[in-house]
């Protein structure tokens, strides 16, 4: 404990150290509208009606700015319950020792009346492994989000039309129960044990795609979108830039890649809720063979209260995936392909937080994924079960001493690990990969 005690304070100390001040601190948004991040943000990257509109409205209200610029930073200390597994091999490298994890670049503002932009690169000094087990830094084109939008009326209520260019699906949403800003808002940098499987809209596509889409946004109430995806080559191959993500030769056919979002919004004094629905088909093709097709289908639900000294939000969502092996069906189960012709994968995820003051902050969040048994898709060679089950909770603590700061202590809690709640076949229970993340943050 008191080791542990030691490297919180040395993280906070460290944050301290570079904090600006507040005059040069604020975010390139922030300067553009000269309003405090609090406006737009609950604790970043929750949304605020405010922050909502201002996205939807395509980054443009407030001033241009000469060099729209922020910059964001990362240090962090994991550890995780079990360092080695019967085998020898360690969990986490690293594990116990303060580092720093990345460095964000944004330039992010309004173009014009009618055009504005966020866009990030992100350098990640250790988030891969080696063969050889050695950690290794990299820099990649991160969320990118390009707005064009017409602002009219339609029944005598306000209109916003807008055109989209993105990167990783649902990154352009504005409420945090979809995937790309959805809770845990900060994770171990270091390479570290997680679930193998899940739906490929929660960040299968994440900078490897580029997005094209029309949405709607009426009397603050409906919203609704239509994209398309395709690789992000060609002259959207910037949106891709530095990925190097494992592929194992798949890629994904065409632009034609639909991505739908629909939902229903209702402010009232200090409260917000929105109910909606969202969702995408990906034919992904392995050359020479038919497209497997990913049919993911989601619900999702968000409550937001904001008062002075109090904030509540809820969020959920549910997300249904059907596959269709059209290509790497493999009938025999020989270990070619799928040995189901068709499999599903359901994802279920709840978070509640509360924020006092906007500085002393606690979330709980519980997730659990389902799926079918198929030894050919859902193996890791560690389990004797064949299935993407995985289940689990995080609690979280958060201090924020600033709008654009904080530092937060994270338990990740598994009950169900790939597929099994047993020990597995390196002598590693679930509950041997529960994790301990001690981060601080801070954007300027």
């Amino acid at each position: 404990m008191y080791k542990l005690c030691k490297k919180v304070l040395f993280l906070a100390a460290f944050a301290y150290s570079f904090m600006p001040t507040t005059s040069q601190a604020v975010p390139s948004f922030a300067r553009q509208t000269g309003m405090d991040c609090a406006a737009c943000h609950t604790s970043f990257p929750e949304l605020t009606p405010f922050g909502r509109e201002f996205k939807l409205n395509g980054y443009t209200l407030g001033e241009r700015q000469f060099l729209p610029i922020a910059a964001m930073m990362q240090f962090s200390d994991t550890y995780i319950s079990k360092s080695r597994d019967n085998t020898g091999a360690q969990q986490v490298l690293r594990e116990g020792d303060p580092q720093f994890d990345l460095m964000s670049i944004f330039i992010s503002g309004k173009l014009t009346d009618y055009a504005g932009m966020f866009m990030q690169w992100t350098y990640s000094n250790n988030s891969d492994q080696n063969a050889d087990g050695q950690i290794r830094h990299h820099s990649h084109m991160d969320n990118t989000d390009l707005r064009l939008v017409y602002k009219g009326d339609l029944f005598d209520k306000n209109l916003v039309l807008g055109l989209n260019v993105n990167n990783n699906p649902t990154v352009q949403d504005v409420w945090n129960s979809t995937p790309a800003w959805g809770f845990p808002f900060s994770v171990p940098n270091l390479p570290h044990p997680g679930p193998s499987f899940g739906t490929t809209i929660d960040g299968g596509l994440a900078q490897q795609v580029a997005g094209l889409g029309a949405y709607f946004w009426w009397d603050r109430h409906l919203y609704g979108e239509l994209s398309f995806y395709g690789n992000a080559t060609g002259p959207y191959r910037f949106l891709s830039e530095g990925d190097w993500s494992p592929n194992t030769g798949a890629r994904y056919v065409g632009r034609d890649n639909p991505y739908w979002r629909l939902a229903w919004n209702e402010e009232w004094g200090p409260s917000s809720l929105m109910v909606g629905t969202y969702g995408m088909q990906i034919d992904q093709d392995v050359p020479g063979m038919p497209a497997d097709r990913y049919t993911d289908t989601a619900f999702d639900a968000q409550y937001q209260y904001l008062s002075d000294p109090h904030i509540v939000t809820f969020q959920t969502t549910y997300i249904h995936e059907k596959i269709d092996y059209r290509g790497s069906y493999d009938p025999t189960c020989s270990g070619a392909g799928a040995c189901n012709q068709r499999d599903h994968i359901n994802t279920f995820k709840a978070k509640a937080s509360y924020l006092y003051d906007r500085k002393y902050g606690a979330s709980l969040a519980f997730f659990d994924t389902t799926g079918s048994n198929d030894s050919g898709v859902f193996s890791t060679g560690n389990n004797p079960v064949t299935k993407p089950d995985n289940r689990g909770y995080i609690m979280e603590l958060d201090y924020n001493p600033w709008t654009f700061a904080r530092v937060s202590l994270q338990y990740t809690g598994y009950t169900k690990f790939d597929g099994s709640n047993q020990v597995d076949a390196v002598g590693l229970k679930p509950h041997d990969r529960n994790m301990l993340f001690l981060s601080t943050w801070f954007a300027f």
